[in-house]
């Protein structure tokens, strides 16, 4: 007697942009995971950022014709910002999603997250936690509801939102814009913020993105490790949500000074061993 055929995994109208620079390896265990979703995207947009490692030619040898169908397109090197930006303008779906090739995804993060863009049409992005090593102000996290809402001032004081963790529609992306090319460093924090101020965000409390084995997000390893940098981009952010009117002067200022004191804090354990 013959066994009955698997079910085929259902599909939702997402499309996953993953950037890659030099990292062809971990891009086709990146893209392992998305197509071990229990709802599969509808299609992967691969950017090769100017490679010279023949990342593009691993990626096209290793992945095959698996569903998801996976596109790859090599442009010239500009940037994370510039190779997500490449990627979201060559999406077809009625959803975008991101992921660093040096991520993952388990298995019911799309599914969930969609559950949560189909039944309120008002979030315009929903996020997830992280395997990152967690931080003094996540920790509380723990303790609170299953799904939170991100508002502009929220966001403001603390990032909530890693870039492979984001589900977001992509009528808003139309209408806020897209990463800002010209800032190297928090670039990210800029979209979450003109999202956060166009329409409702969610973070769903549920840790469904392995962030490079649980890395610490400041002083570890790549962008991040520019303290400094990291500094100027969240503080140009904050400068601009208040120039666009997203937030008050007095909230403004407290936002500075405590995004100043985190980078205090930040400098003192990366430099000073035993400070923290």
């Amino acid at each position: 007697m013959t066994a009955p055929a698997a079910a085929a995994t259902p599909s939702a109208d997402v499309s996953v942009v993953i950037p890659v620079f030099n990292s062809g390896i971990g891009a086709v265990a990146a893209i392992r995971t998305l197509r071990a979703q229990t709802v599969l995207p509808r299609e992967i947009v691969v950017i090769d950022d100017g490679s010279t490692d023949g990342s593009a030619a691993t990626i096209a040898a290793a992945v095959g014709d698996g569903a998801p169908p996976v596109r790859i397109f090599s442009i010239a090197n500009g940037g994370a910002a510039n190779a997500r930006n490449s990627g979201i303008v060559r999406t077809m779906s009625t959803y975008v999603a991101f992921l660093d090739s040096d991520d993952g995804w388990f298995p019911s993060k799309l599914e969930k997250q969609l559950s949560i863009l189909e039944r309120r049409p008002d979030v315009g992005m929903v996020g997830t936690r992280t395997t990152m090593a967690r931080t003094l102000v996540d920790r509380p996290l723990d303790l609170q509801a299953p799904e939170l809402k991100i508002s502009v001032r929220t966001q403001l004081f603390k990032n909530f939102f890693q870039t492979s963790t984001v589900v977001v529609r992509r009528s808003v992306l139309d209408e806020v814009g897209l990463f800002p090319t010209g800032q190297r460093y928090a670039e990210e924090g800029d979209l979450f913020l003109r999202i956060a101020a166009h329409s409702q965000c969610v973070l769903l409390n549920e840790v469904l993105v392995d962030y490079n084995n649980g890395k610490g997000g400041f002083g570890v390893s790549g962008l991040s490790e520019n303290i400094y940098g990291m500094e100027r981009g969240e503080l140009a952010n904050i400068r601009r949500a208040w120039r666009r009117g997203n937030c008050t002067f007095a909230v403004y200022a407290a936002a500075t000074a405590f995004s100043l004191a985190k980078f205090l804090r930040r400098f003192l354990i990366r430099y000073l061993p035993g400070s923290a």
